[in-house]
């Protein structure tokens, strides 16, 4: 069993940051985010909200028909190499959104995030534990102690097992033929939500292979034609067997339904690369959020100020390198 001092949330927050950090000014990637480091592409796209969305659905982002302009970012959670097994990411931000409580970039323009792994779950149910899991996971990319602590930690929390390999051994896949979800829940007004993209239509998946081989199998999906993904929510119907704080829990295996609020579009005419300065002018987190869509559960508070931080290390990093 893990065994950490009683701490505040505040306290464990502020340890988890700390972890990220440090593992920015130790990573032999120093520029690259400390989750989901290597970007695969980001993607010119279209988030248009369906014209049947249910009254009740018709909130925040859902509520009016249209389109919208986004950014997508695909991605690696931990490896370097596209064709070893991992966790991968779908990073969408729908731009000049109307809701009034919208952050805005620097540009003025109101957005909102939605971050999306292909898997159903997060990898740990609380930030307590999150905090062993994340520390040695992120030496574990570094050095050979960190992977041998990592597996003494596995080994000593059984229990934690199933969900990290359920993430971590997700064969290498391409990435327009994938379903991704939120992992975490979010309000929806006065609903709890979470958030899932499907491919839509038959889609070709090529075999991946080599460093930038998800890249390369992204590119011959889009020779083939545009991407297209139905985006929605899956609704919390009992919030005992579909909790807020331990999203470890897979709400769909608990009863809880899909409903379509939206559809994106990514067109094929357009480079599938994932420049150094567009990777690090992109800012993705659950924290960016109108009041609408707002993001619950300490795990989520964690990924805000994760991300926050670790988003000022890694700029911190790119200025000296540059």
């Amino acid at each position: 069993m893990t065994k950490l001092p009683p701490m505040s949330e505040a306290e464990e927050l502020k340890r988890l940051v700390d972890i990220n950090v440090d593992y920015v000014a130790r990573s032999p990637y120093p520029t690259q985010r400390s989750e989901h480091g290597k970007g695969v592409a980001d993607l010119r796209a279209t988030f248009t909200v369906l014209d049947h969305v249910p009254t009740d659905f018709q909130i925040g982002l859902f509520a009016q028909p249209g389109p919208y302009e986004a950014i997508i970012r695909f991605s690696n959670g931990a490896k370097q190499n596209d064709s070893k097994r991992d966790t991968h990411g779908m990073a969408i931000k729908v731009l000049n959104v109307p809701m009034r409580t919208a952050p805005k970039g620097d540009d003025g323009i109101p957005f909102q995030d939605f971050i999306m792994l292909d898997s159903p779950i997060f990898v740990m149910g609380s930030v307590r534990n999150y905090i062993p899991f994340n520390q040695w996971f992120l030496e574990a990319k570094i050095s050979f102690y960190g992977k041998l602590r990592l597996g003494l930690l596995l080994l000593q929390n059984l229990r934690w097992v199933r969900s990290v390999l359920r993430l971590a051994l997700h064969k290498a896949n391409a990435p327009l033929s994938t379903n991704y979800w939120s992992t975490t829940p979010y309000q929806l007004g006065s609903h709890v939500v979470k958030y899932k993209a499907m491919p839509i239509g038959p889609a070709e998946a090529p075999p991946i292979s080599g460093e930038n081989g998800r890249r390369v199998a992204l590119r011959r999906q889009l020779d083939k034609g545009p991407g297209v993904f139905s985006f929605g929510i899956i609704l919390q119907t009992n919030p005992e067997t579909q909790p807020i704080e331990n999203p470890r829990i897979d709400w769909e295996e608990q009863g809880a339904a899909f409903t379509a609020l939206a559809e994106i579009h990514i067109p094929s005419e357009q480079s599938v690369e994932a420049p150094l300065d567009l990777e690090n002018a992109l800012s993705y987190s659950p924290g960016h959020a109108s009041v609408e869509h707002f993001p619950l559960g300490a795990i989520n508070r964690a990924r805000v100020a994760i991300y926050s931080a670790g988003r000022r290390a890694r700029l911190a990093a790119f200025s000296k390198k540059t």
